[in-house]
């Protein structure tokens, strides 16, 4: 199966990747992982908590600790996602 990427996915990867922004840092930061935003944010002051195409994470102590657990949780959803496919 030939896969080509679309011009609009093309314009997604294009953008910086694993770049963290956001105008309340210690709030909310964003983020993109494989294309899609990925999102870091105090969760009802329970800690932080990472939102990724429809998931999220257990919370997190601060930011910073969810910043760095972004990768592997962003693997953790598109492994996930891929598993719901059915042959």
């Amino acid at each position: 199966m030939d896969i080509d990427i679309s011009a609009d996915g093309r314009m997604l990867l294009q953008r910086p990747q694993q770049q963290w922004a956001g105008h309340h840092p210690g709030l909310l930061q964003t983020s993109r992982f494989a294309g899609q935003t990925l999102t870091a944010a105090l969760d009802n002051g329970d800690g932080f908590r990472l939102l990724y195409l429809g998931f999220q994470s257990g919370a997190f102590a601060t930011i910073d600790e969810a910043k760095q657990a972004a990768p592997a949780f962003a693997r953790a959803v598109l492994a996930r996602l891929a598993a719901l496919i059915e042959d």
